[in-house]
């Protein structure tokens, strides 16, 4: 089990924005790696609710599991490795497997009894150092949408801002505000509930 805080600023990005931001840092295919994320809630989405996210992201063999909670405008995230076997018996029966994620959902009052698979988000992401932080560019596709997304994690918080709001200044890239990527496939999920209804 790890925890960390991470200071990280986002903004969603137009797909001519996203080419040109690849340009510019000389970002090609090459560069980028697959990532997937496979989302768990409530069926009454008490994680969501409760403003956390909960997911297993998959990369290179590994599973990753990690809880996200706010705290004081910056996210806590606790995470913690599972093994081929726990990843899927969560994925594809709900069986929770023991450990801090575990405690820490319990702490938050949420039955992880009731935690079901709402949904996977496939992540093509490049990521680089970038003025005393990391840039990342990512394509995201789910439910038949893409999506791009510019992320930068920062070591302090004002600085980090700063550094961030200049980069968009530098290339005319409008503020726009960017859900995180449990809620962007949420949202959608919604939709497609009330087209079905």
């Amino acid at each position: 089990m790890s925890q960390k805080f991470e200071i990280e600023f986002k903004n969603m990005l137009e797909e001519t924005e996203f080419n040109t931001l690849c340009l510019k840092f000389d970002r090609d295919e090459s560069t980028f790696f697959k990532q997937t994320n496979d989302y768990f809630d409530t069926p009454t989405f008490a994680l969501k609710n409760a403003h956390a996210a909960l997911r297993i992201r998959h990369l290179s063999g590994e599973h990753d599991f990690t809880l996200k909670q706010p705290r004081n405008g910056i996210i806590l995230e606790t995470h913690q490795q599972l093994s081929d076997q726990e990843s899927s018996d969560l994925i594809h029966y709900g069986v929770m497997p023991e450990g801090a994620l575990e405690k820490a959902i319990d702490q938050m009052g949420i039955n992880v009894d009731q935690l079901i698979h709402v949904g996977e988000l496939i992540t093509k992401r490049t990521e680089f150092p970038y003025k005393q932080g990391e840039l990342f560019f990512d394509r995201s596709a789910y439910l038949g949408i893409q999506d791009f997304e510019l992320e930068y994690e920062a070591e302090e918080q004002e600085q980090g801002k700063q550094i961030f709001l200049s980069l968009l200044s530098e290339f005319h890239i409008p503020r726009r505000k960017s859900k995180s990527k449990m809620m962007r496939l949420y949202e959608h999920l919604d939709e497609r509930r009330k087209t079905d209804e």
